[in-house]
C-alpha cells in the first residue's frame, strides 16, 4: 500500500508540473495556458476574464497574447505579473513579454466587451484566444467561444449549436412597406445596315466646236 501511495504521489507531481489552476488548460512541451470568461455574458456589459500561464522550466522572454475577433473589445487589464512587459496593444489584442520561473503560475485578469448583434434573429459566436510561446520551444493556445442571441444574452453552447444548424427563414418585411417591382429596360432594336444606293455618274457633255468663217482674200 505504501508503494502504491508513493507511486500515486509521484504521478500527481509529474502531472502537476505543467498544469494550470484551470481544468481546461492547454499544455505542450512544458508550457501551459488557459483562459476563462465569467458567465453569464451580456452584450455591451464588461465581462471578466482570467488568463493563467505556467511553465515547467524557467523561460526568458516568453510571449503572452490575448486577442479576439472584431466584435470583442479589450476594455482593461486589472492584474498582471510585475515582470510582464507590454509589447503591443490595440482594441482587440494585447501582447506581453515575461520571464517565468518553473512551476510558478502567472495570472492576467481584465474585462472584455462583446458587441451587440446587428441582426434581429439567430445565434452569434464570439471567440477569445490566449496564447503563450517561445520561438525556440513551441506556441500553445487556449480559447473560449461565447454564444449570444439576437438580444445579446448568452446562450448555452449545446443549445446554440443546435440553433445554428437550423435554417432560419428570411426576415419578413413590415406591413407598411410597399415593394415596387423592377421595371425592365425596353429592348432596343438597332436598324440593320442598309447599303446606300450606288451613284452612276452622268455622261460628260460633248465639247462644242465653234467654227470661224473663212474670209475672202483681199483684192
Amino acid at each position: 500500500m505504501k508503494r502504491v501511495s508513493l507511486f500515486s504521489m509521484l504521478l500527481v507531481l509529474l502531472l502537476s508540473a505543467c498544469s494550470s489552476s484551470s481544468s481546461g488548460a492547454e499544455c505542450k512541451e512544458g508550457i501551459c495556458v488557459s483562459i476563462e470568461v465569467e458567465s453569464p455574458v451580456q452584450a455591451l456589459v464588461p465581462a471578466p476574464f482570467v488568463i493563467s500561464i505556467k511553465t515547467e522550466k524557467d523561460i526568458s522572454n516568453l510571449g503572452i497574447s490575448l486577442y479576439g475577433d472584431r466584435t470583442i473589445t479589450i476594455l482593461d487589464i486589472e492584474k498582471k505579473p510585475d515582470s510582464a512587459e507590454l509589447a503591443y496593444k490595440n482594441d482587440s489584442s494585447m501582447d506581453w513579454w515575461i520571464d517565468t520561473k518553473g512551476g510558478e503560475e502567472y495570472i492576467i485578469t481584465g474585462h472584455v466587451i462583446l458587441a451587440k448583434p446587428v441582426v434581429s434573429y439567430g445565434i452569434f459566436s464570439y471567440g477569445l484566444i490566449a496564447a503563450a510561446g517561445h520561438p525556440s520551444i513551441t506556441r500553445v493556445t487556449d480559447s473560449v467561444t461565447i454564444y449570444l442571441d439576437a438580444e445579446g444574452k448568452q446562450v448555452e453552447e449545446n443549445q446554440a449549436k443546435m440553433e445554428l444548424e437550423t435554417d432560419f427563414p428570411a426576415p419578413t418585411p413590415p406591413p407598411d412597406l410597399t415593394i415596387i417591382p423592377e421595371t425592365p429596360f425596353p429592348t432596343i432594336v438597332w436598324p440593320t445596315n442598309t447599303p446606300l444606293p450606288s451613284h452612276t455618274p452622268s455622261p460628260s457633255p460633248s465639247p462644242t466646236v465653234t467654227r470661224t468663217p473663212t474670209l475672202p482674200a483681199y483684192p
